[in-house]
């Protein structure tokens, strides 16, 4: 038994997970099959069952949690709102009387996705899904294609809590990180071109006709990313409250400007209000912040888990750049979240670099580390956004993660070309 519960953290965290997927492959729920890996990992991390209750009860309770689960809601509400409104029609169309099939897939989510939300690609896959008229596409394939456009500005993009945190630990400039991190977008793209979209049937041409004005339709999405920064700038002290706080309120507010633009009946958002399906979405949401709260959590001995790994790695005689990929990528694919990466691995990446490390080799491995945790949480089963699109299009979660280690790799290259370019200049 004592074996077992002092078995290396890694260990347990990826059996979890693994638990999880199996779960859900049997009994075909995900909430609770996220409820029982997370029970495995609690329990096996030396947590009491009266203290797995204490910390579920806590976080349940935490702003934070209440917040980001009513953001969501109003998130589901919006995608809906804009549904019933036909401006999400409008917008598809009005994209594709500008652009080809496969630039207009693309390009889609990866407008949606200069909004720093959770969940967002639940936003973008009613649109991805729109841009395929004849509903000929394999739902795989339209899965990807959401979700990884729909996370290709996240490894530089200030809007987004991981870049912020990382400035904030590193003490670098946001024009820092932008210039050396930018390629791993670019990277992104192509990979997402060359693996995705060339899959993608396309006469290459875009549709004729009276072209709406698209930027209207835009103006949802405009107005959450202006509004959300404008609350930022002068309430500063919203996100003390909460840090989903600014965003929860910038998409109520949009809300309200498209109920005034294109009103709803009371029947309609009667419907959308109590869906069955947005709450299945919600609920699990709920259940994986519950289990990242574990990952978080403080241990019996007053130790936590992501300190105990990094000790169980070092002791192991690993390299320090191997440490400075392996740390962020295994934090990323246990959180599923950017926020989970930086701030488990960043502080004992700059630890290894030592006392006033060279500016070149800082940003070396500020762009090794976001790499590698990026690919991390895009791998995650637990990550948010990868759950919800492949819940929307009806795919195997598993089967559909596997499929994007090409394109990960393709990014790792971008980050081995971006460090090549930063020894080369400094």
């Amino acid at each position: 038994m004592n074996i077992i519960m002092s078995s290396p953290v890694i260990i347990k965290i990826l059996i979890s997970l693994t638990v999880i997927l199996a779960a859900d492959r049997l009994i075909k729920n995900l909430a609770l099959s996220m409820a029982i890996g997370t029970l495995v990992l609690a329990l096996w991390s030396g947590h009491a069952p009266l203290s797995v209750l204490s910390i579920t009860i806590d976080t349940m309770l935490t702003p934070d949690y209440i917040i980001l689960l009513i953001m969501l809601f109003l998130l589901i509400w919006l995608s809906s709102q804009m549904k019933e409104t036909m401006m999400m029609d409008d917008l598809v169309k009005g994209l594709q009387m500008r652009l080809t099939g496969k630039s207009l897939l693309a390009v889609v989510p990866a407008i949606i996705g200069l909004i720093p939300m959770p969940g967002g690609a639940l936003f973008s896959a009613p649109l991805v899904d729109d841009c395929d008229t004849d509903k000929s596409m394999d739902p795989y394939l339209k899965t990807k294609i959401n979700y990884w456009f729909r996370h290709m500005w996240e490894y530089w993009l200030p809007l987004y809590a991981g870049v912020i945190l990382a400035l904030q630990i590193t003490g670098l400039e946001i024009w820092q990180i932008a210039i050396v991190n930018f390629p791993l977008t670019i990277f992104s793209a192509a990979g997402g071109y060359i693996f995705l979209l060339r899959k993608v049937k396309s006469n290459g041409q875009a549709l004729t006709g009276k072209k709406p004005p698209v930027l209207i339709y835009l103006l949802p999405i405009i107005l959450i990313v202006v509004l959300y920064t404008v609350i930022g700038l002068t309430l500063p002290g919203l996100k003390e409250k909460s840090k989903y706080l600014p965003m929860g309120i910038s998409i109520f507010l949009t809300i309200v400007y498209i109920q005034f633009y294109r009103p709803l009946t009371a029947k309609k958002w009667v419907k959308i209000i109590f869906s069955k399906s947005i709450l299945d979405m919600v609920v699990v949401v709920a259940v994986i912040s519950i289990y990242g709260a574990f990952i978080r959590a403080q241990l019996p001995d007053g130790r936590f888990l992501m300190d105990i790994m990094r000790d169980e790695l070092t002791a192991s005689g690993i390299s320090p750049v191997l440490l400075i990929i392996l740390l962020p990528f295994i934090s990323g694919f246990a959180t599923g979240i950017a926020v989970g990466f930086v701030g488990a691995s960043f502080p004992i990446i700059i630890s290894i670099l030592g006392q006033e490390p060279l500016l070149k080799d800082l940003l070396s491995a500020v762009v090794l580390a976001y790499a590698s945790g990026h690919i991390g949480q895009l791998l995650s089963p637990v990550h948010v956004c990868n759950i919800v699109s492949n819940k929307y299009f009806k795919t195997d979660l598993l089967k559909s993660t596997a499929q994007l280690i090409p394109l990960c790799l393709f990014v790792f290259a971008g980050a081995a070309f971006s460090i090549s370019m930063i020894h080369l200049v400094l």
